[in-house]
């Protein structure tokens, strides 16, 4: 598999530059099509369901501020798109062509940012989103957990300080879990073009480190020639341990399982992966 369509939803937001940039550099390096997503508020889903006590005009009121704003947002998100795609040099276009090179595609939906968000990346082979935390940019950090939750395709989450080159050094966070599997599967593409790669196993009461050495003969298989970490955090979080030795061995990747569930509509995230989400420094490629 490689990574042919890339889903980049953008919220008219100062992190929308984060998310395209580090896309742009993902679809250069596997000639893939970057599509920009913003999703448009339908003006009657901002009227609080609060039942008799309003009159009309106060709902009119209330629906043209939020067609307002989102116009707003929209017109935002549209020029960061423009800027990267131009800066970039993508062709624009909605439909394959016979070359193989990046393109890019503009794309805006009505409707619930945790409806469609989820819908397309689930026709995306990768979604991009900046890496925020909840108190920076909520809609941001709303929009990724939706992503990575609800959509069952990897997210790759971008630093502020993104690095001169994403993937060249991988570091793999191995637990064995089914969220790390399929993290591992989904970032194959990337470990197979890495310069390097590491697996990292935290050696806990609920992973032996006998599963980093079975990690490691799975991407032999699949022409990875990975190095072997295994961790003793102790009293650190898990999630500090295996940053910390990333950012140590040099990578400029971290695939990881992202760990949580959804719970009418609210979005629950583990402590390894929520330490990740809040802490880490370098992209981050995450499955649910």
């Amino acid at each position: 598999m490689t990574y042919k369509t890339i889903l980049v939803p953008l919220c008219g937001s100062d992190n929308d530059p984060v998310a395209l940039k580090g896309a742009v550099m993902v679809a250069r390096d596997f000639d893939a099509h970057l599509v920009g997503l913003f999703v448009r508020l339908d003006p009657r889903d901002a009227v609080p369901m609060l039942g008799e006590g309003m009159s009309g005009a106060m709902v009119d009121e209330i629906m043209r501020a939020a067609e307002t704003e989102s116009n707003s947002h929209r017109a935002a998100a549209r020029r960061h798109f423009d800027e990267a795609v131009a800066a970039a040099g993508f062709e624009l276009r909605d439909v394959p062509g016979g070359v193989e090179a990046p393109s890019a595609a503009w794309r805006d939906v009505v409707g619930r940012i945790e409806d469609i968000v989820p819908a397309e990346a689930r026709l995306a082979d990768l979604i991009v989103c900046a890496h925020t935390s909840i108190d920076a940019d909520t809609q941001g950090y709303a929009t990724m957990e939706t992503a990575l939750l609800g959509s069952a395709r990897p997210v790759l989450l971008i630093p502020k300080d993104i690095p001169a080159e994403i993937g060249r050094t991988v570091a793999v966070a191995w637990n064995g879990k089914v969220e790390a599997t399929r993290a591992v599967a989904a970032a194959l593409p990337f470990l197979r073009s890495a310069d390097r790669a590491h697996v990292l196993t935290a050696e806990t009461s609920a992973t032996d480190a006998a599963a980093g050495r079975r990690m490691a003969d799975y991407l032999a298989w699949q022409g990875v020639n990975p190095e072997l970490t295994i961790l003793h955090p102790g009293s650190e979080p898990v999630g500090e341990t295996v940053t910390k030795k990333a950012a140590e061995l040099g990578a400029d990747l971290l695939v990881m399982g992202g760990y949580g569930h959804s719970r009418v509509r609210e979005m629950i995230l583990g402590g390894v992966t929520r330490y990740v989400l809040n802490h880490a420094g370098l992209p981050v490629l995450m499955a649910h």
